[in-house]
């Protein structure tokens, strides 16, 4: 081997330039979709049913601490974003969580491991989702609905207060896209890791 065969060419490989393209794209997927949310016409009727149950599926998986089946309901190209103002933008703007599914998966881990002292002991959450509207997307559909969190863990009370946005797809509805926008966050909550 010579050398200059050694020295890697300047510049990002093709590849990492695809996947940093590819990456970039997504943030802007995920800005376009919190940003437009507002101007969405008047809800689907039709998709509140089906939008509904996968919504309240979802908050008691997570309620119950079944983490592991909370985490089988996403897609492998999953995004989770919590931003900590909005309007935002992944790519710009500070946020709490920001996870592919890889994330997830050791996000869950985390959550069992006895040595995570952010929850130890654990949170205990009752979620109510409510307002659930839905529009026909690519694939599947997306969704916006209120969400109240109350959280108990060492004789403390919280409730944090907000809406989450869902891109949901296939026939299971499985989780591509989850946008959980909390104002409460901007101005300091108190231990904020049981937020998924």
């Amino acid at each position: 081997m010579t050398v200059a065969a050694a020295i890697p060419p300047e510049g990002p490989s093709p590849e990492a330039s695809s996947d940093q393209a590819a990456v970039l794209a997504r943030y802007d997927e995920l800005g376009e979709l919190l940003a437009g949310m507002d101007d969405r016409p008047p809800a689907d009727p039709e998709l509140w049913g089906p939008a509904s149950a996968a919504l309240l599926h979802e908050a008691r998986l997570l309620d119950a601490g079944r983490f592991e089946d909370w985490l089988c309901g996403w897609t492998d190209d999953a995004v989770l974003w919590v931003p900590l103002s909005s309007p935002a933008h992944p790519g710009t703007d500070q946020s709490l969580l920001l996870d592919d599914r890889r994330r997830l998966a050791e996000r869950v881990e985390w959550r069992r491991d006895p040595s995570a002292w952010g929850q130890q002991p654990p949170s205990r959450t009752v979620r109510i989702v409510g307002g659930v509207e839905a529009w026909p997307a690519p694939g599947g559909l997306v969704t916006r609905s209120t969400l109240l969190i109350d959280e108990h863990r060492h004789g403390r009370r919280q409730q944090l207060a907000g809406c989450q946005i869902h891109e949901l797809v296939g026939d299971g509805l499985r989780r591509r896209t989850k946008i959980l926008v909390v104002p409460a966050l901007g101005t300091g909550v108190r231990n904020p890791s049981f937020l998924l």
